[in-house]
Formats: C-alpha cells, sequence, structure tokens
C-alpha cells in the first residue's frame, strides 16, 4: 500500500488530474456546446488526454531522478527516488510512459489525418528530459520551458480539434480558438510566476549543485520584482477583460443579446479572481521565509484551477 502511495506522489497524481480536468473542460465546455466541426469524436479526445498524461507523468518521474541530489538538502522527509522506489524501478516507468504516450499521439496524430503533428509529443517529451538534465538549474529557461509546456497542454486541444480543418470565422471557430489562446497565456504567466518562486523555495539545495537560477544570481528581492511585474500584468490583463464586461454588459441593444463571459455573476467572478491576484501580489511582497515562498506557490495552483473553472462557469451561465 506504501508503495502505491509513493508511486501516486511520484507522478504528481493531483497534477495530473488537474490537466487532465483543464483539457475535458475545454473540449466539453468550448468546443462541443458551440462547435458542429470539431474533430475529435469523444473517444480519440480521451486517447489524447491519456497521451498527456503519460507523458506528462514521465516528465515528473525524470525530474525526481534527476533531483535526488538537491531533493536531500530541500525536501529530505517526501523524498521518492532512492527511499520508496528504487532509480531503477523509476526509469522502467519512465520509459513505459513515454513509449504509451507517444504510441497514443502518434495514434491521435493519424487520427487527424495530420501525421507531422508526432513532432508535438516527440518535442515534449525531449524539452522534459533536457529540462531535468540542465535547463531547470539555467538562468529563466527552464521556468520558460515548464511554462511553455503547461500552455502546450490547452492549446493542443484546439490544435487537435479545430485545427486540422481550418478555422471559419464565421461559425464561432475563431472565437473559441481565440478563447482557448487566452487561457494557455493565462497558464503560461501563472506557471511562470510559480517556477520562480519555487526557485526561491529551493534556493539552499540549488546552490549546493551550482544552479543557475534567477533567484541564485540575483537574490531573492529581485526575484520577487520579476514575479511581482508578471502577476501586476496579468491583472491589468483581466482588468481590460472586465472592462469589456462592463461595457457590453451597461450596453442597451434592440434585441436582447447573450455574450459568452458577459453577465452580472461572471463579472463578480472575474472580481474574485482580481482579488486573489491582489492576494497573490501581496505575498510575494511581503514573503520572506521558505514557507512563505510553498504557500505563494500553492496559492499559484489555485489560481489557475480556479480560473480554468470559469470556463464551464461561463458556459453554463451563457447556455442557461
Amino acid at each position: 500500500m506504501n508503495n502505491i502511495i509513493s508511486f501516486f506522489k511520484l507522478i504528481r497524481f493531483n497534477n495530473l488530474i488537474i490537466v487532465a480536468l483543464t483539457q475535458l473542460i475545454i473540449k466539453f465546455s468550448l468546443i462541443n456546446p458551440f462547435l458542429d466541426n470539431f474533430i475529435l469524436s469523444n473517444n480519440e479526445f480521451y486517447i489524447l488526454v491519456l497521451a498527456t498524461i503519460f507523458i506528462t507523468a514521465s516528465g515528473y518521474i525524470i525530474n525526481d531522478i534527476y533531483d535526488v541530489k538537491t531533493d536531500k538538502v530541500n525536501k529530505e522527509n517526501s523524498r521518492i527516488i532512492g527511499k520508496s522506489i528504487t532509480s531503477r524501478n523509476a526509469i522502467t516507468w519512465y520509459i513505459l510512459f513515454n513509449l504509451l504516450g507517444l504510441g497514443l499521439g502518434i495514434y491521435i496524430a493519424y487520427a487527424v489525418k495530420q501525421p507531422y503533428f508526432s513532432i508535438i509529443f516527440i518535442y515534449c517529451i525531449f524539452s522534459l528530459w533536457t529540462y531535468s538534465k540542465r535547463m531547470k538549474t539555467s538562468f529563466l529557461f527552464g521556468n520558460l520551458q515548464v511554462s511553455l509546456l503547461t500552455a502546450l497542454s490547452i492549446f493542443n486541444v484546439a490544435l487537435f480539434d479545430i485545427i486540422p480543418n481550418g478555422i471559419n470565422k464565421n461559425n464561432g471557430e475563431m472565437m473559441i480558438f481565440k478563447i482557448i489562446l487566452f487561457y494557455a497565456a493565462f497558464a503560461f504567466i501563472i506557471t511562470f510566476i510559480r517556477e520562480m518562486i519555487k526557485d526561491l523555495e529551493d534556493m539552499e539545495g540549488d546552490k549546493k549543485i551550482q544552479a543557475k537560477t534567477l533567484a541564485i544570481t540575483y537574490g531573492i528581492e529581485k526575484t520577487k520584482w520579476v514575479s511581482l511585474i508578471f502577476t501586476i500584468f496579468t491583472f491589468l490583463g483581466i482588468t481590460y477583460f472586465q472592462y469589456f464586461q462592463y461595457s457590453i454588459a451597461s450596453s442597451e441593444f434592440e434585441y436582447e443579446i447573450s455574450i459568452w463571459g458577459v453577465n452580472k455573476i461572471a463579472i463578480i467572478y472575474a472580481i474574485f479572481i482580481q482579488f486573489l491576484f491582489l492576494y497573490l501580489g501581496f505575498k510575494i511582497y511581503t514573503s520572506k521565509l521558505k514557507s512563505d515562498f510553498y504557500f505563494i506557490s500553492q496559492l499559484c495552483k489555485i489560481i489557475m484551477i480556479v480560473g480554468i473553472l470559469s470556463i464551464p462557469l461561463f458556459t453554463y451561465l451563457h447556455l442557461n
């Protein structure tokens, strides 16, 4: 039983659930309800989700394999590789999950008649390996790499389910595509902030392996300010969306119209997300201890979930 629990911790099962739910939400709360010309059947889409999950899980495994040395300093009590699971078994699972993910990815690429889309899955596997081996300790490149992969997990739904048939501006496909791009950008930025904060949290162990992260190169205060700048930038982006909400909600039209994301509850929900970002900025500004950075990292994850959950909420309010 303990080995099973350790395995779920190794592959970050909770994070995998979030990745899967995000893709499911985009498919069944954005694409299927509003578009008639989507490509993937439900079963084909589940294969895409599985491919994503297997490759993401393999990324967590290889990350822990390469992180054994730093984990002995940063989180010895929660370290799994070398304690609950041997390195050899971890490598076996890593290879198996990559083969499963790549195989399913190639299948779905051929299913949408775009075999060169298989390159996406090869890139993800290679990118996760290079991140774990050397990019994680580099100056910002590792942070950007993880953020890009997070955004890609969202964008891939549109890539496989909308783009192969072309995007028709006259039947709503362009609008749905833009919404998906917006959420991919949101995921990119919040992940980038979280990765910088995690570097602050892991500074002690990273110094022992001579890492060159932003936190180590420029120190805690400057890293906090960079994180704050991106937090403010995202807050202003949501403010711009709220300006759009207010403009539509306060306008008078000859006929009653309904626009996705524009109603009283959606406006209140957007204000709630803004308050979360204000709180995030406050916590970043006042943080000093490792426990503070851990809290901020978890807060970023909560903001990500709250942001993604706006999709089914806005769709439900629009259709009912």
